[in-house]
């Protein structure tokens, strides 16, 4: 195991899965600027780092992933202050999108504001079963300015994104799930447990083709139906240059575990 301290976010890695805490528990987790630049750091820094093969992203204990911006922090700021963490925020949750392997949110408790934006940045979104989301920035007098009224449609649809966003309301792990904006919910007693069950799960799969389906379905999203479909199928007949297509077909008709390269 490799433990990196940074401070506000933890990072180590396990079996081959980078976790990343966030860890402000006595705030609810909620983010701050050092806690920005804290996860921007080990985005930036996950390919120059021991191979991993998945990035789970949590909050410190059971109460929140992180309940939003830390309110200190946006009641300073001005139109151009605003503007200036717009930006770098949206940056950092546009690396995550970026990193090729597969991103996992953890949400146990709240995910709220920036808590659930980054939570939709990441490639899938694992909840407790008293895990509560929302976009409570209307309540507020703002908006989503961290990609969530982008996001939050492309996931949900954009009229169930609309009641959620207009209203500022939170949605429970159930309707959440029913609504498709997380993607399991598990027991709140062996909520990590289950979490890190299938993030080891997806470890084993070949690191290249894991890379290949995630940027083929984040380019497609943006491309018309004949573009997505030469991305595809390029990105198909290159799996079949290289070694883990010939060795995880190979494995599957010897009926053994393949064993996948860490290229």
């Amino acid at each position: 195991m490799i433990d990196k301290n940074q401070g506000e976010i933890r990072y180590e890695i396990k079996n081959k899965i980078g976790i990343a805490t966030i860890s402000r528990p006595g705030r609810l987790n909620a983010l701050s600027r050092k806690m920005l630049e804290e996860l921007k750091s080990i985005v930036d820094s996950i390919d120059s780092w021991e191979q991993i093969r998945v990035l789970v992203i949590r909050g410190e204990g059971t109460d929140a992933l992180a309940a939003g911006a830390d309110l200190k922090v946006l009641a300073s700021l001005d139109s151009s202050g605003a503007r200036e963490i717009s930006i770098y925020a949206q940056k950092i949750l546009v690396g995550i999108e970026s990193i090729p392997i597969p991103v996992i949110s953890a949400v146990d408790g709240f995910a709220l504001g920036g808590g659930l934006e980054i939570s939709l940045a990441c490639d899938l979104i694992l909840a407790s079963a008293g895990a509560k989301l929302g976009l409570p920035e209307t309540n507020l007098g703002i908006i989503p300015g961290w990609g969530g009224s982008i996001r939050l449609p492309r996931r949900v649809g954009i009229g169930r994104a609309r009641e959620m966003i207009f209203s500022g309301r939170t949605v429970d792990a159930q309707e959440a799930l029913d609504m498709g904006l997380v993607d399991a919910v598990y027991p709140a007693e062996s909520f990590e447990e289950e979490v890190m069950s299938y993030a080891a799960s997806l470890a084993e799969k070949s690191p290249v083709s894991m890379a290949l389906a995630k940027s083929t379905v984040l380019r497609g999203m943006d491309a018309s139906l004949e573009a997505g479909l030469a991305l595809e199928r390029e990105a198909f007949a290159y799996c079949f240059s290289l070694p883990d297509a010939r060795e995880g077909i190979t494995a599957f008709l010897e009926k053994r575990s393949p064993r996948f390269s860490d290229d």
